[in-house]
């Protein structure tokens, strides 16, 4: 998982006045059942913004950070439309008056998406009515419009494994961690092949890199100092948030212990 800027890049005026228009016609919707008509008669208006999604990360999928061309990607409402199920699979209420809340969407993969499904467990504050404030919500699974949020995990470099970056495992960040690895399908063993991938070329880069500075130390060479460069450029472009298992680079960057290595991760 990455932070996607997301709120900073709304669909277009002509869009949101469309979705305002069907959120009105829900608000005023006498029964479940009419909502639910309304839903199913619109549902290509989010579909509409599956390929803007794409884009914000290089058409990564926002939970796994792989690429998936040739899938069937998914326009994913965070807060599910139409039930609400907590972690005993037991409905809670789903959020409908977001079903066409641009920024309830998160561009996703099958794999996440399908076991995600309506699963949004809330421990506190869950909201209920439309005018709710949901960002009192005390929430389970992990955001990644939630720069914070992405911060929770950290990697297995050698398994390809994500794991929850805290190691109390009472802490509300490790099982918020815990739960989402899980529910977004994170450590699927072709998300793992991927990672390690990744992550051993990363390494490998990284020690290359290593030695040739050491050998600066010694004797200093121009075409040396290039082939440095080099490698440095290859990390960054790696460590690009639109790369694929970008974040599993950078921590194997910052967990060298190489200042530059930090320095590459914090550049790119």
């Amino acid at each position: 998982m990455i932070f996607v800027d997301y709120l900073n890049n709304p669909p277009s005026d002509e869009w949101i006045a469309r979705a305002d228009i069907v959120t009105t016609e829900l608000l005023t919707a006498l029964t479940a059942v009419d909502r639910a008509t309304i839903i199913a008669r619109n549902s290509g208006l989010w579909g509409e913004l599956k390929n803007q999604l794409s884009l914000l990360r290089n058409r990564k999928c926002w939970y796994t950070e792989s690429i998936n061309d040739g899938a069937h990607c998914h326009v994913d409402h965070f807060r599910p439309k139409t039930n609400a199920l907590d972690e005993s699979g037991i409905d809670q209420g789903g959020y409908w008056w977001l079903a066409f809340n641009w920024q309830n969407y998160r561009y996703s993969g099958p794999l996440s998406n399908v076991r995600k499904r309506d699963y949004f467990p809330v421990l506190l504050n869950k909201v209920n009515a439309y005018g709710g404030n949901t960002n009192l919500e005390q929430i389970l699974l992990l955001d990644p419009l939630v720069i914070a949020d992405t911060w929770k995990i950290s990697f297995d470099g050698i398994e390809g494994k994500i794991l929850p970056k805290s190691l109390d495992k009472d802490s509300l960040d490790y099982k918020r961690a815990e739960y989402s690895i899980e529910r977004y399908n994170l450590n699927d063993e072709g998300l793992k092949e991927g990672r390690r991938q990744k992550y051993g070329k990363a390494k490998n880069l990284i020690n290359e890199s290593a030695n040739l500075l050491k050998l600066q130390t010694i004797t200093y060479d121009v075409a040396r100092e290039n082939e440095i460069i080099n490698i440095w450029t290859q990390l960054r472009e790696l460590a690009n948030p639109n790369s694929e298992y970008s974040a599993t680079v950078k921590y194997c960057l910052k967990s060298s212990g190489h200042d530059w290595a930090l320095d590459i991760a914090i550049a790119a």
